[in-house]
C-alpha cells in the first residue's frame, strides 16, 4: 500500500522529534475532558470524601491496592503519577510516601526480571523474548536511568531496557532505590501541600501536568546535552602467556606448536626474525628451526630460512626497520600469519615495532635469547626504534601472543652479556622485592659465575615481578607519570648514547641504579648502610661502575651525563619523575632534581673502584 508524502516524512523522524506535538495533543485531552464531563467530576469529587478510608484496617488494604497498582504499571496501563497523588490525598504524607516509594520500587524490580527474563512466561507473552540488547536504540546509562524515573512510559521503558541489557543487578537496585526515594519525596510534598490547600481538583490536575513537567525537563536535559561530544569505553584483553622451557626447537618440543595454533585453524604461516648475532654464535639454530617446521608441516608453514637482523642498538634504525617492512611484504605475510623474533632487547624493539604497525598489527612471538631480554627487555609490551639522536624516540605500545624463553639459547652468550643481564634483576628486586635482593647477594658469587640453577630462578623470579607490574599496576601502557620499572635509566640511556652504545644496557643500568643509589643516599632518603649493600652487589656481580664516560664534559664544563636529566623530562612529557629508592625494596618518585647532590653523589661514583672490563664474543 502506498503511503502519502507526508506520513513517510514523519516516519523518517525519530519519537524525539515529535514531543511538542505530542504535548500539545496531552494538553488538549485534558483541557477537552474538563470541558466535556466538568458536572460529572465535580459530583464525584463532592462525594469522595464519603469514600476514603476511616479505620486501619480500610487504610491498610488501600495502600496494598495502591502499591500493587505502582507495582504493574509496567504492564498495565495505570497513570502512576495521578496514583500517587491520590495516595497523598488518602493516606496522608508519611503513608503516601511508603506507598509511592515501595511501589515504585517493586516496579523498577518487575520490569527488570521482565526485561532480564527472569519471568520467562510473561517475558514471551509481551514479546520481550524475541527482542535482543542490541537491538535497543541506545545503550542504557546510569544517568539515564535516573533522569527517566518520573517520565510517563519510558520510566517503564527503561527498567526493562535495563534486565535486556543486563544492567548490573546491584547497581540498578541502588540506582533505582535512590531515585524512587528522590521522586516519592517529590510527589509527597507537592501532595501534601496541595491537599491543605483543599485543592484535591488541583491535586488530580497534577497528577495529569506532573508528567508533562518531566517530560519538558527531560527534553531539556537532553538538548542541553546535545552540544557535549559523544563518549565511549571499551576495554581490551590481552592473553600474555610467559612461557620457560629448554630446546624449544626440539621437534619433540610443543610449546611453540601450542603458542602458534592455540586460538587459529588451519596451517598458520610463520615467518623468523633473527639476531645475527645470535646466528653466528649458534650456527646450528637455523637447521634447528628448518627441521622443527618440518615435522609439524601439518599445522605450520615456514616462510623462509630465518631472516638475519642487526644485533643490538644498530637494529633500532630506521633503514632496519624499512627493510623489515620490506621483507614482510615480500613474503606476503598478512595480519593472520605470525612473525617470530628470536634476539635480544634491541632486536626484539625493532621487530616488535614493525609487526605493532604492519597492516596495524602482526601476530608477535618473542623468542628472547639474551638474560635481559629474559628477564625485562623480552616480558615488556614496549617496542621501538632510536630517532634523531633520542633513544626509542619511535615506538609503539604492542603486546606480542606469547613470549618464550628458552635457558639454552643463553649458552651461545659471552660472559659479558650473560651478567649484563642481571642489572634488570637487581633494578626490580631493588624497587619491588627485598627477599628476591637479599636471595641475590646471597647467591651473588653463584651469578657472577652463571651458575645455572641460580641463573635460572633469577631470571624467573625477574620476568615474575615485571610481569606482576605490567599486568597488576593498572597502566601497561604508561599514559601515567609514575615509572618505577625505569629505575637506573635516566643516566643508563645517556650513558648508551655518549659510549655510542659500546656500553650493555644492562651495564649501562648498573652504573645508573649506582648513581641514584649515592644520590638518595646524599638526599636522605636512603641509609648509609643500604647504599653500601646496592653498590656491594653490583661490584661482586661483575659490573664496572665507573666507566670512562662518567667523566666526560661539554665545552661549558657541565658533566654531560647530567644532561642526560632534561632529555629524561622531555621523554616523559614535561614533567619529571624519576624513581628513588627509600629503601631496599620500595621506591618513591622525585618531580625534582637537587642539581648539586647529583654532581656530589656523581663525583662519589667516579671515585669508586671498578672491576677490568669483561670479554666479549661467543661463549667459548
Amino acid at each position: 500500500m502506498k503511503r502519502s508524502r507526508g506520513y513517510r516524512a514523519l516516519s523518517q523522524r525519530g519519537p524525539g522529534k515529535h514531543f511538542w506535538l505530542s504535548v500539545l495533543c496531552f494538553s488538549g485531552l485534558v483541557i477537552a475532558s474538563f470541558v466535556l464531563f466538568e458536572q460529572q467530576i465535580q459530583n464525584f469529587l463532592s462525594h469522595l470524601e464519603h469514600f476514603l478510608p476511616s479505620t486501619p484496617a480500610q487504610m491498610l488494604t488501600l495502600a496494598v491496592l495502591l502499591i500493587g497498582l505502582l507495582a504493574l504499571d509496567v504492564v498495565l496501563p495505570v497513570p502512576s503519577s495521578m496514583v500517587a497523588l491520590f495516595a497523598v490525598a488518602t493516606l496522608g504524607s508519611v503513608g503516601g510516601y511508603l506507598v509511592i516509594f515501595i511501589g515504585l520500587c517493586l516496579g523498577a524490580g518487575l520490569g527488570y526480571a521482565l526485561g532480564a527474563g527472569y519471568f520467562r512466561l510473561l517475558s514471551s507473552r509481551l514479546g520481550l523474548h524475541q527482542r535482543q540488547p542490541g537491538q535497543l536504540a541506545y545503550r542504557l546509562g546510569t544517568l539515564s536511568l535516573i533522569c527517566l524515573r518520573g517520565v510517563p512510559v519510558l520510566a517503564e521503558t527503561s527498567v526493562v531496557a535495563a534486565g535486556m541489557q543486563r544492567y548490573p543487578l546491584r547497581a540498578f537496585i541502588l540506582v533505582t532505590t535512590l531515585a524512587n526515594a528522590g521522586l516519592a519525596l517529590a510527589y509527597s510534598a507537592i501532595g501534601s501541600f496541595l491537599v491543605a490547600q483543599n485543592a484535591l481538583l488541583v491535586t488530580l490536575l497534577a497528577g495529569m501536568v506532573l508528567p508533562a513537567l518531566f517530560i519538558a525537563g527531560y527534553s531539556l536535559f537532553k538538548t542541553l546535552r546535545r552540544g557535549e561530544p559523544l563518549r565511549g569505553r571499551f576495554t581490551v584483553s590481552y592473553d600474555y602467556p610467559v612461557v620457560f622451557t629448554e630446546h624449544l626447537f626440539d621437534p619433540l618440543n610443543i610449546c611453540l606448536h601450542r603458542q602458534l595454533t592455540a586460538q587459529q585453524r588451519g596451517r598458520v604461516t610463520v615467518l623468523v626474525f633473527a639476531d645475527e648475532q645470535l646466528l653466528r654464535c649458534a650456527p646450528h639454530l637455523p637447521g634447528q628451526i628448518d627441521a622443527y617446521f618440518a615435522a609439524h608441516a601439518a599445522d605450520l608453514n615456514l616462510k623462509a630460512a630465518p631472516i638475519a637482523v642487526p644485533a643490538g642498538e644498530l637494529s633500532k634504525d630506521a633503514q632496519v626497520l624499512q627493510q623489515l617492512y620490506s621483507d614482510m611484504l615480500s613474503h606476503g605475510l598478512d595480519r593472520h600469519c605470525f612473525v617470530l623474533a628470536l634476539g635480544g632487547g634491541a632486536v626484539l624493539d625493532a621487530v616488535g615495532y614493525a609487526c605493532a604497525t604492519f597492516h596495524r598489527g602482526m601476530r608477535l612471538i618473542r623468542i628472547p635469547s639474551t638474560v635481559l631480554a629474559q628477564n625485562d627487555a623480552g616480558i615488556g609490551v614496549k617496542n621501538g626504534i632510536n630517532a634523531f639522536g633520542q633513544k626509542n624516540l619511535l615506538g609503539a605500545f604492542y603486546p606480542a601472543c606469547a613470549v618464550i624463553n628458552d635457558f639454552q639459547l643463553l649458552t651461545t652468550l659471552a660472559h659479558r652479556d650473560r651478567i649484563a643481564g642481571l642489572a634488570e634483576a637487581v633494578k626490580v628486586a631493588l624497587i619491588k622485592d627485598r627477599a628476591f635482593f637479599e636471595w641475590m647477594e646471597r647467591e651473588a658469587d653463584a651469578l657472577a659465575h652463571f651458575d645455572h640453577p641460580a641463573s635460572r630462578y633469577a631470571i624467573r623470579r625477574c620476568a615474575e615481578l615485571h610481569l606482576g607490574h605490567i599486568t597488576g599496576a593498572g597502566d601497561p601502557f604508561e599514559r601515567g607519570n609514575g615509572r618505577p620499572l625505569d629505575y637506573g635509566h635516566w643516566a643508563a640511556h645517556k650513558l648508551e648514547n655518549l659510549s655510542q652504545h659500546r656500553l650493555r644496557h644492562g651495564e649501562a643500568v648498573a652504573v645508573g641504579m649506582a648513581l641514584d643509589g649515592l644520590y638518595a643516599n646524599a638526599l636522605g632518603l636512603l641509609s648509609d648502610a643500604d647504599s653500601e649493600r646496592v653498590i656491594s652487589l653490583l661490584l661482586r656481580l661483575g659490573f664496572n661502575l665507573c666507566p670512562p664516560e662518567l667523566s666526560l664534559k661539554d665545552a661549558h664544563g657541565r658533566s654531560r651525563v647530567l644532561l642526560g636529566l632534561e632529555e629524561f623530562r622531555q621523554h616523559l612529557g614535561g614533567q619529571l619523575s624519576i624513581p628513588m629508592l627509600s629503601c631496599i625494596g620500595t621506591s618513591v618518585d622525585l618531580h625534582e632534581i637537587d642539581d648539586a647532590l647529583m654532581e656530589k653523589a656523581l663525583l662519589r661514583l667516579v671515585s669508586q673502584r671498578a672491576p677490568l672490563t669483561l670479554g666479549e664474543g661467543c661463549a667459548q
